[in-house]
């Protein structure tokens, strides 16, 4: 009987999602012709987003931009992980993707790459707005933070979280697990390294006590902490990237071809890309070119730059503590 509701309640989310595409294309056609269908218009703006959590955050500038043009309409947002965002001063609502009604406003970037913008400005245009910060927003449980860095008090700085692969929707996006276990010992040379993700065939212990594994040990609100507790961030664009600019994290960002630079840039971060000619691509299938883009990257470029990152932020970061 669970098992049968459950797959009532997908096929009704994507007759929902559908139905709200098709809807949005006419709509945006004919330049709202109708005042009523402007989700702005309505008494409340309802607004859907399926997908993995760093969409989720690059929808929340155009949710801020929404409730500051309009402070009288509610805000509801639909999504899976509603612990990023509930409690958002400009987020009156959020309730499951699966409760959506069918006049929501899916917030998609999908139908408008490849594109020079930042994903945020691109998920913005959908509803006709343009956000002067694409910077997003994240519920952070505070006492957390300090929980974890209370834990690292006594380990040497910098304390630096990585992450090594993207949800399975983008393998494209990953740096060789080869590099990923040079870097880790390059750097636990002169800082202590904290991976989160999912766990994986390389255990770290080649690094050692300097090596804190929290890969699949982690909660959603206690791999945001743990973001917003370290000193900066290397990883490639994913979730952690996102959070990273939501938490006021630095970050490294190992940019594959998938995607261009611009379309995931936070001011502050430092990017390190090859720029090939079959990027961006945003292919999903296995890359023909065998990853050149990536491969051209190396640990040794990776460590260099998180040097100088940290010689640029760790009088701030020492002094803010």
């Amino acid at each position: 009987m669970r098992k049968s509701r459950l797959s009532a309640s997908r096929i009704r989310l994507a007759v929902v999602l559908e139905a709200a595409r098709w809807r949005r294309r006419a709509e945006r056609r004919l330049g709202y012709l109708d005042p009523c269908t402007a989700p702005w218009r309505r008494c409340a703006i309802d607004a859907l987003r399926i997908g993995a959590i760093g969409d989720v955050l690059m929808c929340t500038p155009t949710l801020r931009e929404l409730k500051r043009r309009h402070p009288d309409r509610q805000v509801r947002f639909y999504t899976n992980f509603p612990s990023l965002v509930r409690g958002l001063p400009y987020i009156d609502e959020v309730k499951p993707s699966a409760a959506a009604p069918f006049a929501a406003v899916p917030l998609e970037y999908e139908s408008g790459v490849p594109s020079s913008k930042h994903l945020a400005e691109v998920i913005a245009s959908q509803v006709g707005v343009a956000p002067p910060d694409v910077r997003p927003d994240c519920v952070v449980d505070r006492a957390v933070v300090e929980r974890f860095r209370a834990a690292w008090r006594n380990l040497p700085r910098p304390h630096v979280i990585v992450s090594r692969s993207c949800s399975e929707w983008t393998p494209n996006k990953n740096w060789p697990d080869g590099n990923w276990t040079r870097l880790i010992e390059r750097l636990a040379k002169f800082a202590s390294v904290i991976e989160t993700g999912l766990s994986g065939a390389t255990d770290g212990a080649e690094s050692g006590s300097r090596y804190i594994d929290l890969r699949s040990r982690t909660s959603l609100d206690e791999l945001v902490a743990a973001i917003a507790a370290a000193d900066f961030y290397i990883g490639p664009v994913s979730a952690p990237l996102h959070i990273a600019a939501a938490v006021g994290t630095p970050a490294v960002v190992i940019v594959s071809g998938y995607e261009h630079p611009s379309n995931t840039r936070y001011d502050g971060n430092v990017v390190l890309y090859t720029p090939v000619e079959c990027s961006p691509c945003w292919l999903r299938t296995p890359c023909p070119n065998r990853l050149k883009c990536l491969n051209a990257i190396l640990p040794e470029q990776v460590e260099a730059v998180a040097l100088r990152l940290w010689a640029e932020i760790g009088g701030t970061a020492k002094a803010a503590e």
